[in-house]
């Protein structure tokens, strides 16, 4: 896939949408071979999502699997005459493509959650994004816009992730539509995915011990 023109974008209806209907501003096939990026498919809503870093690979399986989630948004483009107005207002010069024509800002995460939303931006380390004046001014252009709208803006590092909790998560969810198992394990992880049988996900999970576990809750599945 191309890189798409801002202009196709919006002839695609990139960034709107909810749930199942959402199309992401970027998607990964624009930008070739990259070892970072990924395409996982929503278990709850079976929607393809379009991640650009291992970092935000993380976050969204942790922000999915979060109860108080209802819809993650990736990508989320924002109004390019207020990110221009912001830029303008406090000095900053407006992100632009080779040419300098300013180009629409995006938001990595709108997190649609069942007390607001909110909206967060994946960085790899908080020092790296203070040693990098650029990095500032950007994210500072998207903290004065969601302020406007109301929506709280935070970063969120890889240091303050749960790797293995993420691991674990995409781990079971594989299985969470899954209708035969070749193995009792498939049909637990199902069941975990589904929160049908709770486990502490913040630790590696060891599926035989949990087998044997809950060996008494299977039993009512494997009837």
């Amino acid at each position: 896939m191309r890189r798409k023109s801002q202009k196709g974008k919006f002839k695609e209806h990139r960034g709107t949408g909810t749930g199942a209907d959402y199309k992401p501003w970027i998607q990964t096939g624009e930008f070739g071979s990259r070892g970072t990026a990924a395409n996982p498919i929503d278990w709850k809503t079976g929607r393809q999502v379009h991640l650009l870093s291992q970092g935000e690979v993380i976050a969204w399986y942790l922000l999915r699997w979060n109860d108080k989630t209802l819809d993650v948004r990736e990508q989320f483009p924002l109004d390019l005459a207020q990110t221009m107005q912001i830029a303008e207002n406090y000095g900053i010069k407006h992100p632009a493509d080779r040419q300098g024509n300013p180009i629409v800002m995006t938001t990595d995460f709108l997190v649609t959650q069942t007390n607001g939303e909110i909206a967060i931006s994946v960085k790899s380390s908080l020092e790296g994004f203070k040693s990098q004046n650029r990095l500032i001014e950007k994210a500072y252009i998207e903290k004065m816009y969601w302020e406007k709208q109301g929506v709280p803006f935070r970063l969120f590092t890889k240091d303050e992730m749960n790797r293995t909790m993420a691991d674990n998560i995409r781990n079971v969810v594989a299985f969470y539509d899954a209708e035969f198992f070749p193995d009792e394990i498939s049909l637990l992880k199902k069941l975990i995915a589904r929160k049908l049988i709770v486990v502490d996900m913040t630790k590696p999970l060891n599926f035989r011990d949990l087998l044997h576990e809950h060996k008494g809750e299977l039993k009512k599945w494997l009837k």
